[in-house]
């Protein structure tokens, strides 16, 4: 066990020293799925009135290009943003559903990734149920 925690250890130092020595990515893209902490602005994308959303001003007001709202359910960056980073890329990868308005869905897939995270997603329909 101790053998496996040290070879860890020594993996991913090196990962992050590979990042900072050559400044390109460790890894092609990366693909983020998950929920509310993830999403990054799809929700904002999808239609109907009980979508939960992340339009108003408070929802980005640590981001970097000031209180804006991001389509992000927190106020700053989340945990794709620091992995993303961490592997290399200057930002986490952008939502589906703006990729998909722009037409960049695959241009974007190959050399940065796509974001599916959607707020409020599961994998039972009673996740979704109103209480």
């Amino acid at each position: 066990m101790k053998h496996i925690v040290l070879l860890s250890l020594v993996v991913a130092l090196a990962v992050g020293a590979n990042t900072t020595r050559l400044g390109k990515p460790v890894v092609p893209a990366v693909f983020v799925l998950g929920g509310s902490t993830l999403d990054v602005g799809n929700n904002n994308h999808l239609p109907g009135k009980d979508v939960p959303r992340a339009n108003v001003p408070f929802y980005g007001i640590d981001f970097p290009g000031g209180p804006m709202p991001t389509g992000r359910f927190n106020n700053g960056y989340n945990l794709a943003d620091f992995i993303a980073k961490h592997l290399g890329f200057d930002r986490s990868p952008l939502a589906y559903l703006v990729l998909k308005s722009r037409n960049y869905v695959i241009p974007s897939a190959l050399t940065r990734g796509v974001n599916y995270a959607s707020a409020g997603a599961g994998i039972l329909d009673s996740t979704v149920s109103a209480a």
